[in-house]
């Protein structure tokens, strides 16, 4: 039987075990291959990322759809090499993107499938953002920044700007990196919306809450409740648009924000999800600071971010912090202590800590 993903909180623990049990199982399948055949199929981890993206963005995944082609099929309609496109498949296959027939048709499998840009739980612009050239190109600084520190980045090393700056100069990258971000949060919404106790009648301010689709989900279980959306003015024009197809237009309020400009907005609850993970330890201060200053005595802020736990490494957590110094100036995955030291230095008194599987809600409560 298949359990559906995040149906109720998971608790840290079950979480964990969950991620603990899927490497035992691959340790397992493992132990009988000869020595190193491990080792050699995490070499090959860069083509694999590489293979994927250019299903994506070739138009192979979205042209095979739920069908089964055979390789020169596709290479004819798409109009690329016959003999290149075959071995494409094949290493697709290799990877357990696709599968072949008896025939020599391909079909994607339930692991590829979400390369289809239609799919329903698509992940077709994340993996097209860790496949680009241009991300990889920050991992070629990771010897520095053993020695020298994790700033500047490898982001910055390389292109001497930040990401930020980067997708400013480049709006398409920028969209690309938005609709990720969004696919990649749409697995845990359901998660984040059960974990805490938001209120029933009360107002829902999201900071940098993007296009709303987190506001948008704690709405819907929250029939009464108000939101106010706060984020830079391209993104609040596309996220109007979003909320007045989910029916929401009347009960969220978009504002033009910026994290480190001044915010004016009164509410009962705050969220801030997957915002401090991008930022130094200065710059949280910072952000947490300006959202203190707008904030109602009694009200509260909910940052959330995965939850690390030094020494207790797995393979989502850990990824993912590795990942923030290599791409973002002082990004860093964090422990709750951690967080709420941050919350304490910007005047907020440290409150609950509750759990979605592996993200952290952490609470700080306005005096």
């Amino acid at each position: 039987m298949r359990v559906p993903f995040y149906r109720f909180p998971l608790s840290l623990a079950v979480a964990r075990g969950a991620l603990n049990f899927r490497r035992h199982i691959i340790d397992s399948a493992d132990a009988p291959a000869p020595v190193g055949f491990g080792l050699f199929d995490v070499a090959w981890g860069l083509q694999r990322t590489k293979i994927a993206g250019i299903l994506v963005t070739s138009g192979i995944a979205d042209a095979l759809g739920k069908d089964r082609r055979k390789p020169v099929e596709l290479a004819r309609e798409l109009k690329f090499n016959p003999d290149v496109a075959s071995r494409l498949v094949d290493a697709a296959v290799s990877s357990r993107l696709m599968k072949l027939d008896r025939s020599g048709r391909a079909r994607l499998t339930a692991i590829g499938a979400p390369l289809r840009a239609d799919h329903p739980r698509s992940m077709a612009s994340w993996v097209a953002f860790q496949a680009d050239p241009h991300t990889a190109a920050a991992y070629a600084h990771l010897d520095a920044q053993l020695r020298d520190g994790p700033q500047p980045s490898g982001f910055q090393r390389e292109f001497e700007q930040s990401i930020w700056e980067y997708f400013t100069a480049r709006p398409a990258a920028g969209a690309t990196f938005a609709e990720a971000m969004r696919q990649v949060s749409a697995f845990d919404l359901a998660a984040v919306v059960r974990a805490y106790p938001w209120p029933r009648r009360g107002v829902i301010c999201d900071v940098g809450g993007g296009t709303g689709h987190l506001l948008a989900a704690i709405l819907g279980r929250r029939r009464e409740a108000r939101g106010i959306l706060v984020d830079s003015p391209e993104i609040i024009e596309e996220a109007e648009k979003v909320l007045r197809a989910r029916g929401l237009a009347e009960r969220v309020e978009c504002r033009a924000g910026d994290l480190f400009g001044e915010l004016d907005a009164r509410a009962d609850v705050y969220t801030m999800k997957w915002i401090l993970h991008d930022w130094s330890d200065d710059a949280c201060r910072d952000m947490l600071t300006r959202v203190r200053a707008t904030m109602p005595t009694g009200s509260k802020v909910v940052t959330i971010d995965f939850h690390r736990e030094p020494g207790r490494p797995n393979t989502v957590t850990s990824m993912l912090d590795f990942s923030m110094f290599v791409l973002f100036e002082g990004g860093r995955e964090r422990t709750p202590d951690e967080v709420h030291g941050l919350m304490r230095d910007a005047g907020l008194i440290p409150g609950r800590v509750r759990h979605g599987g592996l993200l952290m809600l952490v609470e700080g409560i306005a005096p």
